[in-house]
């Protein structure tokens, strides 16, 4: 049986690794996720099939979590099911997602992968993906219109419990500031580094996902993070190469992280 590779071949600082030693990154990735899940608790696996999780994922782009539930929910209350949406005219559709951001672009193409779902497997469902590999799950996703990789494996992972790891902002931010990741690494790059350092397993991954999202909201902001207030800072580079150098006085906050 052939091993899968878990990293690109080459360099590793090519591909953003801060340091050529993956063992421990992939130590301090498990420390990581050992603490921010002490701190937040074990993520939640969804109960919304994997089209809904991806409808709504469409419309959580760039809106607030009340904004993203109000629009989701006009959906569903207003046209009853997933062919509803699909068969309703557009001015419809783009009235009931109102409370989202940009409505008039995210209503054509909810409809528009609705409608390529229903012609490709002959039913609105994507039950299917649960089945399959995760590689093959996250393919036949990524050759619908305008869908990602964070997505794609939102929808994998939330709704299959695939083994595949999201990268949002705040997942982006704190990994970088942790070191796990190179300070030039792009959030569409950082997908396959990460998870290479995180075991093959689905609560394990999610629970990363989760506390780092959490950690990035507080205290890991955009900006200038509250780094007196973190219990992270014994493994993160930024704290250590930046914040711990030049200590603030009082009444003063960690230098800006410039990320």
């Amino acid at each position: 049986m052939v091993k899968r590779e878990t990293r690109p071949r080459g360099n590793p600082a090519d591909y953003g690794y801060p340091t050529p030693d993956r063992e421990a990154l992939a130590a301090k990735a498990l420390e990581v996720t050992r603490r921010v899940t002490a701190r937040h608790g074990p993520a939640r696996f969804s109960s919304r099939d994997p089209l809904s999780m991806l409808v709504n994922i469409i419309l959580s782009h760039r809106t607030k979590k009340e904004e993203n539930a109000a629009a989701y929910r006009a959906l569903r209350e207003r046209f009853g099911s997933w062919e509803g949406v699909r068969d309703a005219p557009l001015p419809e559709v783009e009235a009931a997602v109102a409370p989202a951001n940009w409505p008039e672009l995210k209503a054509p193409r909810i409809q528009a992968l609705l409608r390529r779902i229903s012609a490709e497997r002959g039913e609105l469902s994507l039950d299917f993906l649960c089945d399959l590999p995760v590689a093959e799950g996250a393919a036949w996703l990524g050759r619908l219109e305008g869908v990602g990789p964070k997505t794609i494996a939102c929808v994998l992972l939330f709704s299959c419990r695939k083994p595949i790891l999201p990268v949002d902002t705040h997942v982006h931010r704190t990994s970088i500031r942790l070191g796990l990741i190179g300070p030039k690494v792009s959030a569409e790059a950082a997908h396959p580094l990460l998870q290479a350092l995180l075991p093959d397993d689905a609560q394990t991954i999610y629970n990363f996902h989760w506390g780092l999202l959490r950690h990035g909201q507080y205290p890991c902001v955009w900006g200038t993070p509250r780094c007196r207030d973190c219990f992270l800072t014994d493994l993160c580079d930024y704290y250590n190469t930046v914040v711990q150098p030049r200590q603030p006085r009082d009444g003063e906050t960690a230098p800006p992280a410039d990320q």
